[in-house]
């Protein structure tokens, strides 16, 4: 029987969902999206303020050195970079609920000393029977030295515990445990799953918003399943890497270069062939073929826009590279370009998401208001910012739930 809830901070309970704070400091210092969000939580600094060897402070001193910049900067650069975070309410509601009915609750992070300050300024010093931040305890997650010390102070053996975290190898490291893990994939697919192993759990209905004039859907991790992640290891294997290498090389800055069209393909794909230690592109272009034969497209998402078109708008909103269309309909057999009456790639337009401009470029091209539309996305990152426009989101998790909360949101099947 499930006694006890242990949830991580950063990604999950506190979010990133609006970064044009930081989009604006990244283009004062000239650099690429996303580059102020890694200089910082991929730094020494960071690092070392996690496990309790520096300070939150230290970690923006060496922040401030690579950037040259100056005291009064720093500070405003500090006030900025939080500024688009937000709390998720109904989450602390969810877990305050829970701890009202009789279950023990925990705060598990990888944090900087100031976790618990941090939660007393925003109110939720009561929220928590346990609360376990790394840098207060020298050792960070996945170690499992770090859910277990939860673990004994909750009081409760691993199989009595849910753990929610949005990072997959800790909630894998819990599941080892003998905990049961979930990954954070938004509050409403968290309900179902802790309904599902039995806590007292209620999953709110979707009503139908009579308003709906168009459908935006994402491609990865909706019309293509991301299968491809589970050779990851394999692959890491089979080329002598060390562990992350692939996520690093193939997901890393580089690639969010390709998707927003500063980086060219060949320039990509010889960054890959560095990184993965393959001698040309003709090699790396053998690598792709494997480490994505098994990418698929789901029928019953195809059919599910063709149903829709002609009574909504329907648009493919995506992260991609320069040539993705032109490839989905020669492995598929699918045009994007011709199925959709929108077709958005970040690669084209220079624009990514989460960048609010990429969903107000939609917008404007659909000539809808945010309320008019339903987005479908695999993730959270994708889908707070566009909910906080006032578009209606879904949070992908997999085609049955994704299609039967859309056709509630509409009101009716999607058929033809």
């Amino acid at each position: 029987m499930i006694r006890a809830i242990v949830v991580d901070w950063g990604s999950v309970l506190m979010r990133t969902m609006d970064i044009r704070p930081r989009l604006a400091w990244e283009q004062r210092l000239g650099l690429a999206p996303g580059d102020l969000a890694d200089l910082f939580f991929r730094g020494e600094g960071w690092e070392a303020a996690q496990r309790g060897q520096a300070t939150l402070d230290e970690a923006w001193e060496g922040v401030a050195r690579r950037l040259g910049l100056q005291d009064g900067d720093v500070a405003d650069l500090k006030r900025d970079f939080w500024a688009g975070d937000h709390l998720d309410q109904d989450l602390v509601d969810l877990i305050r609920d829970l701890r009202e009915r009789g279950l023990r609750t925990a705060l598990l992070s990888n944090h900087a000393s100031n976790l618990p300050d941090l939660l007393r300024d925003l109110g939720l010093e009561d929220l928590f029977d346990v609360v376990v931040v790394s840098a207060l305890e020298g050792v960070v997650k996945p170690d499992p030295a770090i859910y277990r010390r939860a673990l004994d102070r909750l009081g409760v053996a691993p199989e009595e515990a849910v753990f929610v975290d949005d990072q997959r190898t800790n909630v894998e490291a819990a599941q080892h445990l003998g905990m049961t893990g979930f990954r954070f994939r938004g509050s409403r697919h968290l309900r179902r799953q802790l309904a599902a192993v039995g806590l007292p759990v209620t999953v709110p209905p979707l009503t139908p918003v009579p308003d709906i004039r168009a459908v935006i859907f994402d491609w990865g991790g909706v019309f293509s399943p991301l299968t491809f992640f589970r050779r990851t290891e394999e692959w890491e294997r089979r080329l002598g890497l060390p562990e992350g290498t692939l996520e690093r090389v193939l997901w890393g800055r580089e690639w969010k270069q390709l998707e927003t069209g500063t980086l060219s393909q060949e320039a990509f794909d010889e960054h890959v062939a560095r990184g993965l230690g393959l001698p040309d592109r003709e090699a790396v272009r053998r690598f792709y073929a494997e480490y994505y034969a098994e990418q698929q497209i789901e029928p019953r998402l195809v059919e599910a826009v063709r149903a829709l078109r002609g009574r909504y708008q329907v648009a493919l909103l995506t992260n991609a590279y320069p040539d993705h269309a032109e490839e989905v309909k020669e492995r598929y057999g699918f045009d994007p370009r011709t199925e959709f009456d929108l077709y958005v790639n970040s690669a084209e337009l220079g624009v990514a998401k989460p960048d609010p401009a990429i969903y107000r470029y939609v917008l404007d091209r659909l000539r809808v208001q945010p309320g008019e539309a339903v987005f479908l996305d695999d993730l959270v990152r994708n889908t707070d910012p566009a909910r906080l426009m006032g578009i209606h989101t879904i949070v992908f998790t997999d085609v049955e739930t994704g299609l039967a909360d859309l056709s509630a949101l509409l009101g009716h099947p999607l058929t033809r």
